[in-house]
């Protein structure tokens, strides 16, 4: 919902937006989001005619102090710098193995909320991947097992300065939150 303080948000009610389906179950979602959303789209088709996308949520943990730097969008910057780095160093150990890879590509979007009760951030987060690259999270009903939700696990403990195995339950897959998007030929974003 829009933050009632800042009325430059512009509410959108509709079940599409510019030939995107979007989701309009929780409330009306912010118009100003869905254009930049729509942009990182159209940059990663432009790369690329698959692409996964996936709808994550972060979250504090509430047993550990939080960082320092909470009140700021820092921990989730090094977020996103390290689970690229994880992706670029995986791509170039397969690499060096002689392993054809195709090369992540990721983007994102998000948005950050504070819970009205506790005044703890969150993060909404739209990741989107070469589709080529990536077609699925891996299994994360487990957090160590190798894959996509490790390394976003692995990325999230780092970068609020919690142990790794003491994050379940801060990294959420929505529930039907990942895609795989084709793009015909004919089809222009």
């Amino acid at each position: 919902m829009r933050n009632p303080n800042n009325t430059n948000q512009r509410l959108y009610f509709e079940s599409t937006y510019q030939d995107f389906p979007v989701q309009t179950t929780h409330g009306p979602l912010i118009e100003n989001y869905l254009v930049g959303l729509r942009k990182v789209f159209v940059k990663a088709f432009t790369r690329h005619q698959r692409l996964f996308v996936v709808r994550i949520d972060l979250r504090y943990s509430s047993r550990f102090a939080p960082p320092f730097d909470i009140d700021t969008n820092k921990p989730l910057r090094r977020f996103f710098d390290l689970l690229k780095s994880q992706l670029d160093q995986k791509e170039a150990q397969r690499k060096s193995q002689g392993i054809k890879v195709n090369h992540h590509d990721m983007w994102y979007a998000w948005a950050r909320e504070v819970g009205p009760e506790s005044g703890i951030p969150h993060y909404h987060l739209t990741l989107i991947f070469n589709g080529d690259a990536y077609r699925g999270v891996g299994n994360y009903s487990d957090p160590q097992a190798p894959g996509l939700y490790r390394r976003i696990h692995m990325a999230w403990a780092e970068a609020i300065g919690i142990p790794e195995d003491l994050t379940t339950g801060l990294v959420s897959v929505v529930r039907d939150g990942q895609w795989f998007v084709n793009r015909r030929a004919e089809d222009t974003v």
